[in-house]
């Protein structure tokens, strides 16, 4: 009889294998479709049926088998529907494979029972393991009812329920388990499934992506290879996939944007994101302007980072943000520029001037200003007019200015009128002395010729200088008012002199 028992449970197992495989795509929970429940009652009804056809003849009209397992397994996991339809199909089978007499009516009532009886308990709020054992001791209970009732000897009705009850225990929390495999099973298989079917589709959506879209998608390992190049890269750098595959990064930069290039690489590497303009050699030799933004990828694959790049050819718009920069540079130096004479112009020598008074406080340094204009000019105008005057004055201008380039401690500039003026950071008046004279001779060389002049047969200058040692409560234009004055008092005595400070003291010529 044990060996029937355990062939019975074997049995039991083994349909819940096949049962598993036909429908693991119609899972039993007791939230699944209506229709999957159905399906899943009936097979229960069915195997049920199956077990009681290799049952144990305990006597002329009594049968033992586990077909309330069926109901139990059904009910544990979808609930009363499958529990009562496999029920149900048990208590019909009963009849139809034992005859419809009087000791068929009992076992069929007892398996309609036991449906009910499960059904009921599935709609226990506690775990699916604690409702399977109880639903397996209900039954077993109503079996045992239905055992004794039925047999008279003793002795056969405790080796039965002896044997009975503890395959049933052990083959029901067996086939429990196993079935929990089975559709644990089932359920991994489907989401790994749809994990593949997800996958899939990211898959063609991105490689639909990078095969369409006009920027030039590459993928690199740590070393910064290529290992995935879009197709763009025939429009964006002219060249070829093959020709770049397994190729460096850094061996197509330029070689000023190299190493800012690889700490964007490793910025991407460590922090996840990073963006970049460089300049790309092109297929055909020429550089490129690029912009990128680089991620990098949120999985490993054999100890190694890929970095994803997303780049651009922005040589366009480079170039138009170059000449707009030119042209604010040259903006910016025209409104600092005379426009008559070409060199600087009032605007500039007061934020010069501001500028160094505050250097030479910071460094305790003297800092001088020489001031001159030419001497008769109204004169000169009125008697050559005002074109050959304003052609005077771009010639001083021009050749004093040449005296004095931009890299020099010296600033230049027209002051206004015919009034010109030089700022010397960190010269005394020495210094401010042989810078006047110099600027002196250079115009007297010109021998501009002025027939008009009370002094001479030539363009002069009158000339005066003053020094200062900057202090926080002396402002610069105190520096200017002394200069000022000390070209007033080479006016006074003559012109074509060079004066310093409010000293009377005259330079001769």
């Amino acid at each position: 009889m044990l060996k029937d028992f355990v062939s019975n449970a074997a049995l039991l197992i083994a349909s819940f294998s096949i049962m598993g495989v036909l429908f693991k795509d119609k899972p039993l929970y007791p939230s699944s479709p209506l229709s999957s429940k159905l399906y899943w009652g009936i097979c229960f009804g069915i195997l049920g049926n199956v077990l009681m056809s290799f049952s144990i003849q305990v006597s002329p009209n009594i049968y033992a088998d586990l077909r309330h397992l069926a109901i139990v397994i059904a009910g544990a996991f979808g609930g009363y529907i499958p529990a009562i339809i496999a029920a149900i199909l048990i208590a019909i089978g009963r009849i139809i494979l034992f005859g419809f007499n009087s000791s068929a009516i009992l076992p069929a009532s007892g398996a309609f029972l036991t449906g009910i009886v499960c059904g009921f308990i599935s709609a226990l709020n506690i775990h699916r393991t604690a409702k399977a054992f109880i639903m397996n001791l209900c039954g077993l209970v109503i079996i045992s009812i239905i055992f004794m009732i039925r047999i008279d000897n003793s002795e056969v009705l405790r080796n039965v329920l002896t044997m009975h009850n503890l395959i049933s225990l052990a083959g029901g929390l067996f086939g429990y388990h196993f079935f929990v495999f089975v559709v644990d099973s089932n359920e991994t298989q489907s989401q790994l499934k749809h994990s593949l079917i997800r996958v899939k589709e990211t898959e063609e959506r991105f490689r639909l992506l990078a095969e369409y879209s006009s920027d030039m998608i590459t993928m690199h390992n740590d070393q910064a290879e290529y290992i995935y190049i879009s197709p763009a890269v025939r429009e964006v750098i002219q060249f070829q996939y093959p020709e770049l595959l397994g190729k460096k990064l850094e061996t197509f930069i330029h070689p000023d944007d190299v190493e800012r290039t690889n700490n964007m690489y490793e910025r991407a590497l460590q922090k996840g994101s990073a963006e970049s303009t460089y300049r790309y050699r092109s297929k055909f030799g020429d550089y490129v302007w690029i912009e990128s933004t680089l991620k990098s990828v949120p999985y490993q694959e054999a100890g190694e980072k890929k970095v994803i790049i997303v780049s651009r050819n922005i040589t366009k718009r480079k170039l138009t943000e170059q000449k707009l920069q030119e042209a604010n540079e040259l903006l910016n130096r025209l409104s600092y520029m005379d426009g008559l004479t070409g060199i600087a112009n009032r605007r500039f020598f007061d934020e010069t001037l501001l500028s160094e008074w505050s250097n030479a406080l910071d460094h305790h340094a003297p800092i001088t200003l020489v001031m001159f204009d030419i001497d008769y000019f109204k004169k000169y105008n009125d008697t050559y007019g005002h074109l050959k005057g304003d052609w005077c004055l771009q010639t001083i201008a021009q050749a004093v200015n040449q005296l004095f380039p931009e890299h020099s401690r010296g600033a230049f500039c027209r002051y206004g009128g015919e009034e010109f003026a030089l700022i010397l950071p960190s010269a005394d008046r020495e210094k401010g002395l042989q810078a006047a004279q110099q600027v002196k001779d250079t115009v007297h060389s010109l021998k501009v010729p002025h027939k008009s002049s009370e002094i001479a047969d030539i363009i002069t200058l009158s000339i005066g200088i003053a020094t200062m040692y900057p202090t926080k409560s002396i402002l610069p234009d105190s520096l200017i008012k002394e200069a000022d004055s000390a070209l007033y008092f080479s006016k006074t005595r003559g012109r074509n002199t060079i004066s310093i400070n409010e000293k009377p003291e005259r330079i001769p010529t």
